[in-house]
């Protein structure tokens, strides 16, 4: 506590009162100038600005310097304290007063909350941290002195292992280490000088043990006393709170280095953890070796399909060009030419054998085609491509078949007949292996009006192919019934899931009169079933089937789409494959290691023993007894039914954890997509998907992929994660080069140059592209409401409703919307690229300095992989999303919850990496001079990015504008107050309109992406700065930060999603946004509420376009809804995210009068809507409820205050306010406010007589008359407080006292020293450190309420 003069009485006067009463001066003043204008000339010149304001920076060094200081003075105050409490003398005073003299750093400390908080962590953690490590010093020693040479025996045969023991329990054991630290921790911390400005748990919760007594006592032994024992309060909640840090710490720690251990803990406590953080990381509860291999194979799934789309593309240009007039408008002669070109182009994909070349003889078809619609020349070039194009993907199904053959890079244990078979197909047995070829699977789902209709007459030839085999069989059908038949059979082909089944297979009436089954299942097909080694069957297709069953199933002779089906089939399986080498081949691995360390008598940990076991028992001993234990081939039976490939897996046992790793089997997404669950849980899924996802799905697309704004701002935010990870401070040539050749790579606007594809699709094995963490929840989730699969949005209305646009505009449609999902993928793949690039070389260099022979211009897989894992670790990346976070894009909460999943995760990667880069190899320390570590330049690199990118930039962006634009802190957090909820924490720059001088602030934290990150962090500082201005305890401003910081960190996740806070807007909070904005009243007319509400709904489907809006008003000249005129140069740079919006209290605060008022109405119902038996029972119910209310409004009127200061700190007069108080009605309540007067609340009478009417009406006593002397006791002592002050005031103080039976009774009347009470009166100049009272107290209450007050100070007889 820091006294000072007061410049008026001369007398000593606590720091914090005369602050209080400087600011209640400058409210009366305001009063004055009000009341008399005429006293207060405008034209009065003031006295010289204060520029002394302190920067968090300064503060934070300020709080290093006085924390340190603190530290020494909380040593030589204990031993003051202690002298005072045996020898009665006040020599803790002038230890106070001594170290108030040396520090001067206090005062600017105290002045923002980084300085306050960093002086209350150096005094706490000095002291704390040398009473643990001493402690655990001590007991170390203890321990050992006890143990000495008890556990090593130097005459036994095995002195190595005996000499291990004995470290080992000459090590101290955890709980030792707990209890020594919480101990030590504890006495250190009664060193702590500021414990009464720091406070404790119980100020936080105004009651408990640990509650700190402040009440000054006059003899110094007593005072002293009272200091020691706060002293012992405030270090004693350390043996309470310490274990639960402890635990949080211990939990982490065992997490990161034992994670693969504590799944087979024999800890339920431990396996219950790891299944807890399995929910939210990567590999789930998968080894981490099946997680990579099964984000790998997808990665090549990927690379696959990209080749697909390349191939077809670029044979798509080239049929434009043969047939311009097909794009432009319908011709029927023409499309049918095509139709025969796009058959003959499919004939020369499959022809003769895939090792070899195309047939010859279907090349000069194609070539003569071409050259009769094209001139020479440009029929050369066409011809050219197409065939470059058919030709590579003839290769490339062959090296897929290579894959799944066994062949380079496979496994070579297949039988024999298959490989060869493999390696050898042709013809149409690849494409009706690799390829679903019939349109009636393609849209299969699809709405009524896009389903696949055949002709009526390939109905009418399979209906007489029905009618003929009737007759044969002398079972004669007419023409409706055979068409039933042929009815029927659609309907079955339909059903069938063309993922699974290659060729359609239906059930058809047995016609003849013998036949035992009324039906017969065929596959319209001819087939041969061949037997394989090992008594396995393989199913060959021989033959195409009945033309009249092909023409009614829609055969695709096409071969845009024989290259796409057939590579993503192939792929499938052939990536598989390699899935399950891999696997296998680490299995291996791990066995040989376990057996190794076995021959040296060490024992493997489980789970690290190997994946696959040949029986239940030595499964069991590879994971443990606490392990579920599974048959592999109940789990991977599905990827070897059709004989292609041979189950390895085949006999043997895993867990159940590890066996479901191997399947796509995603409960939540086939329950959403109607694939699981029975007839009801369908019904369900159907609902929950149209009528729920599909608007949060649709929602989303438009705010994200169709909106312009978010794409600007999603390329220039993602710059970020360069600079974060150190990549812009290295060679500008070298990330420059980096950045061209990603421009020049990524996939928008058709296929790129040969050489740039074949790179993007490096880029995708290694898992770096294409991996947006928006687009990929968004993507899901449209996977999830089945868009384009029987959805009523888009297969019933949407696209219906496009079709009829006309071919030209719907393609168009369909083409935009393809092109901006590209951009939005390629705005976060440019930036992946240049950090993959630029660490390449970096990373490469420092290998190339330290001995390694790395040619950069074609670097060793080994270094791409490892720095594509640095990537993927340190860039949000959807492949390492966990699986519920994943799953939680199905819940009508949260909007893209991956993307605050993955800062955290890559923040915490980005620093895991400085530490590995930086930790010296041989010694494993930290130094950055020392350590040998040959990558220790890139980890300071990193952290000088991570520091800039994270906490520089953000804060200088702030400071900075602050310091040009002159404002100063104090209006700065003035102009907090009148910014929208969301932005109150976030990170503002700020500047005044050169002509109006208003004020303006941009919201940074719009274009931060690691706003995620640190915004918890400027939660707490705002908070504590709160604190520091209310001069409450630093606990509770750090606890409440903590508490809204928790709140700010989980609301992507629980918040309401854009389409469910829209809903809710309309019929959760009865026409009223979250915000309070009315949409609507019970007087709006029912046409007009209804046009509000679907333009209100309808808002959230459409694509941004406000920034636009406001520009053209503000080139147009075209004033807002409110009025409000935009200006060119602000609205234009909002369409880049950085908007400036007008600070303006005067309008602002008709919404605070609105909030204050209803919060002023809400407290008193806090007791009047309690006037009921059943809830106010007793007088001590009455008196709780009075006191809870009064506090609320107390509250609420505090909140007030600050708002009319905050507002006149930004220039708004007085006489404004005023009137916009007046305009409510309350035009007094700014005098009482403003004055700091608190009135409260008091029961009116038509209240009491309630309270009598309800005890007459009941039988029982008036609870509000056993009460009533107590509350006007509260009454008046509620009248003394201040608006400037805290809400001192404790209920304990005024409750009754309960006797041995139970009972409640009113506590007798306090007993005072009657000295007291005639010392105020006659001496009322003196203040309350001398007689107990404020001179408003001595001036206003009763010798009976000054009794009161003085008993709740501590100060009675």
């Amino acid at each position: 506590m820091a006294f000072v003069l007061d410049p008026i009485t001369g007398q000593l006067i606590d720091e914090n009162k005369l602050k209080n009463k400087d600011k209640k001066d400058k409210n009366k003043e305001d009063i004055n100038k009000l009341s008399y204008p005429e006293v207060y000339d405008e034209t009065t010149i003031d006295g010289p600005e204060d520029n002394n304001e302190v920067s968090g920076a300064t503060a934070f060094v300020a709080g290093l310097a006085s924390g340190g200081i603190k530290t020494v003075e909380g040593v030589v105050s204990l031993g003051a304290e202690l002298l005072d409490l045996g020898a009665g003398t006040d020599v803790a005073r002038d230890v106070e007063l001594f170290f108030d003299k040396i520090n001067p750093f206090e005062e600017v400390a105290e002045q923002r909350a980084v300085g306050r908080l960093t002086e209350a962590l150096i005094q706490v953690g000095i002291p704390g941290g040398i009473g643990a490590k001493l402690a655990t010093k001590l007991a170390t020693k203890a321990l050992r002195a006890k143990r000495a040479g008890k556990y090593v025996n130097f005459k036994a045969s095995n002195i190595k292992n005996g000499a291990k023991k004995a470290k080992e329990l000459n090590r101290l054991s955890g709980k030792q280490r707990f209890a020594a630290v919480v101990a030590g921790g504890a006495a250190g911390e009664t060193l702590v000088t500021d414990v009464e400005k720091i406070g404790t748990f119980g100020d936080l919760f105004e009651g408990g043990p640990t509650e700190l007594d402040r009440d000054v006592e006059s003899d110094p032994a007593d005072d002293a006393a009272r200091k020691l024992a706060n002293r012992l309060r405030f270090s004693g909640e350390s043996i309470f709170i310490t274990p639960f840090v402890y635990g949080t710490g211990y939990a982490a720690k065992g997490l990161a280095k034992k994670g693969k251990e504590w799944a087979y803990s024999s800890s339920q406590i431990n396996r219950g953890l790891d299944k807890l953080a399995s929910a939210f990381r990567f590999r789930g509860t998968k080894p981490m070796e099946v997680a990579v291999g099964k984000k790998t194979q997808k990665a090549r799934e990927l690379r696959d399909v990209n080749f697909a789309d390349e191939q077809v593309a670029r044979i798509d240009k080239e049929v434009d060009r043969i047939f311009p007039e097909f794009r432009k408008f319908f011709n029927a002669s023409s499309a049918a030419e095509r139709k025969e070109f796009l058959k003959l182009l499919d004939e020369g994909l499959f022809q003769g054998d895939l090792t070899k070349g195309i047939d010859a003889n279907v090349s000069s078809k194609i070539a003569a085609a071409i050259k009769r619609r094209l001139n020479k020349k440009e029929a050369g070039d066409v011809t050219n491509n197409i065939l470059t194009a058919l030709a590579k993907t003839r290769r490339e199904f062959n090296d897929l078949l290579e894959i799944t053959a066994g062949g380079p890079g496979g496994r070579s244990d297949l039988p024999a007949g298959v490989t060869k078979d493999l390696r050898k197909i042709m013809g149409n047995r690849v494409k009706n292996y690799i390829g679903n070829t019939f349109e009636i699977f393609e849209n299969s789902e699809a709405g009524f009006f896009s389903k696949y209709k055949p002709t009526q007459e390939a109905i009418d030839r399979v209906s007489n192919i029905f009618m003929r085999y009737a007759a044969k069989n002398n079972n004669p059908i007419t023409k409706p019934e055979a068409d039933g038949m042929v009815n029927d059979i659609i309907k079955n082909v339909r059903k069938m899931d063309p993922k699974k089944d290659t060729l359609p297979t239906f059930a058809y009436q047995d016609l003849s009169r013998s036949a035992q089954d009324p039906f017969a299942l065929k596959t319209f097909a001819q087939t041969l079933e061949k037997k394989l080694p090992g008594g396995k069957k393989e199913i060959q297709v021989i033959g195409k089937g009945s033309k009249a069953f092909r023409e009614l199933f829609g055969e695709i002779e096409d071969v845009r789409h024989s290259i796409f089906e057939g590579m993503s089939r192939l792929s499938t399986i052939a990536r598989k494959n390699q899935l399950f080498d891999e696997i296998l081949d680490a299995d291996e691995a791990l066995k040989a290691k376990a057996a190794a360390a076995a021959k040296e008598g060490i024992e493997t940990p489980l789970g690290q023993k190997g994946f696959f076991h040949s029986t239940p028992l030595a499964a069991k001993r590879a994971f443990g007894n606490q392990a579920e234990i599974v048959k592999m081939d109940d789990y991977v039976q599905n990827y070897f039914k059709d004989g292609v490939l041979v189950n390895r897996l085949s006999g043997t046992w895993t867990t159940r954890e590890i066996a479901e790793g191997f399947t796509n089997v995603n409960k939540v997404q086939d329950f959403m997509r109607g694939e699981s669950g029975g007839a009801l849980g369908k019904t369900f899924s159907w609902g929950w998907r149209n009528l729920l996802l599909t608007p949060k799905a649709g929602a989303q697309y438009a705010k994200t992929i169709l909106s312009i704004p978010t794409h600007i701002r999603n390329f220039l935010s993602s710059g970020a994660f360069a600079l974060a990870n150190g990549v812009l401070f290295t060679d500008p040539r070298v990330w420059s080069r980096a950045m061209k050749n990603a421009f020049g790579t990524v996939q928008v606007g058709g296929p790129r140059k040969p050489l740039a594809q074949e790179k993007y699709r490096e880029y995708l094995e290694l898992g770096i592209v294409n991996t947006n963490v928006r687009y990929g929840d968004l993507k899901n989730l449209m996977k999830d409401v089945r868009f384009g699969e029987g959805n009523i949005a888009t297969d019933s209305i949407l696209r219906p409703m496009i079709n009829t646009l006309g071919k030209k505009t719907s393609r168009a449609i369909k083409k935009t919307g393809k092109f901006m999902q590209d951009m939005y993928v390629a705005e976060d793949d440019i930036w992946k690229i240049v950090n993959y690039e630029t660490q390449l070389i970096q990373r490469g260099n420092n290998y190339i300095k330290a001995g390694s022979k790395i040619n950069l211009d074609n670097p060793p897989q080994w270094l791409k992989e490892e720095v594509s894992n640095i990537v993927q670790d340190t860039v949000p990346n959807y492949a390492k999303v966990g699986e519920f976070v994943r799953a939680m894009r199905v819940s009508p909460f949260g909007n893209f919850m991956s993307w605050p999943s993955e800062i955290f995760r890559t923040g915490g990667g980005i620093f895991r990496q400085i530490v590995k880069d930086l930790k010296d190899p041989v010694t494993g320390k930290l130094n950055p001079v020392t350590s040998t570590n040959p990558m220790k330049g890139l980890a300071l690199k990193r952290l000088i990015g991570m520091s800039t990118a994270m906490g520089l930039i953000p804060y200088g962006f702030t400071k900075g504008s602050q310091a040009i634009f002159g404002v100063s802190n104090e209006e700065a957090d003035a102009a907090n107050d009148f910014v929208a909820p969301w932005a109150k924490d976030s990170q503002k720059i700020y500047f005044r309109d050169p002509e109006t001088d208003d004020l303006y602030y941009v919201d940074w934290s719009n274009n931060n992406v690691y706003d995620t990150l640190t915004r918890p962090f400027q939660t707490v500082v705002r908070s504590i700065q709160d604190g520091v201005e209310d001069e409450e305890v630093l606990l509770k401003g750090f606890v409440r930060g903590i508490a809204e910081a928790a709140g700010k960190t989980a609301s992507p996740f629980v918040s309401e999603s854009i389409y469910t806070e829209a809903f809710m807007d309309i019929w959760g909070r009865e026409g009223r946004t979250r915000e309070g904005r009315q949409l609507y009243n019970e007087q709006t007319p029912e046409p007009e509420k209804y046009a509000i509400i679907i333009q209100h709904l309808a808002k959230t489907l459409a694509p941004t376009t406000q920034p636009f809006q406001r520009t053209y008003k503000a080139f147009t000249e075209q004033p807002g809804k409110g009025g409000e005129i935009y200006e060119i140069p602000y609205e234009m740079a909002g369409i880049f995210g950085f908007r400036g919006i007008k600070i303006d209290p005067e309008k602002s605060l008709g919404f605070k009068l609105f909030e204050y008022q209803k919060a002023i109405s809400d407290s008193r119902k806090l007791f009047t809507g309690e006037v009921d038996p059943t809830e106010m029972k007793t007088a001590k119910d009455v008196i709780e409820r009075y006191f809870i209310a009064n506090k609320q409004m107390f509250n609420a009127r505090k909140k007030m205050l600050n708002t009319i200061n905050n507002a006149e700190t930004l220039g708004t007069a007085p006489d404004r306010v005023v009137d916009i108080f007046d305009k409510r009605g309350i035009a007094r309540e700014y005098d009482t406010l403003k004055s700091g007067t608190f009135n409260p609340f008091f029961p009116s009478k038509k209240l009491q007589q309630r309270f009598e009417d309800l005890a007459q009406r009941g039988g029982i006593s008036n609870v509000f008359l056993e009460a009533e002397p107590m509350l006007r006791a509260m009454d008046a002592a509620m009248s003394s407080l201040t608006l400037f002050d805290d809400f001192y005031l404790r209920l304990e103080d005024f409750l009754p006292d309960t006797d041995p039976q139970g009972q409640s009774a009113l506590p007798p009347t306090p007993g005072v020293n009657p000295a007291l009470i005639d010392k105020t009166a006659m001496l009322p100049g003196l203040d309350t450190m001398q007689t107990g009272l404020t001179p408003t107290e001595q001036a206003l209450l009763s010798d009976e309420e000054k009794g009161i007050r003085l008993r709740q100070r501590g100060m009675t007889t």
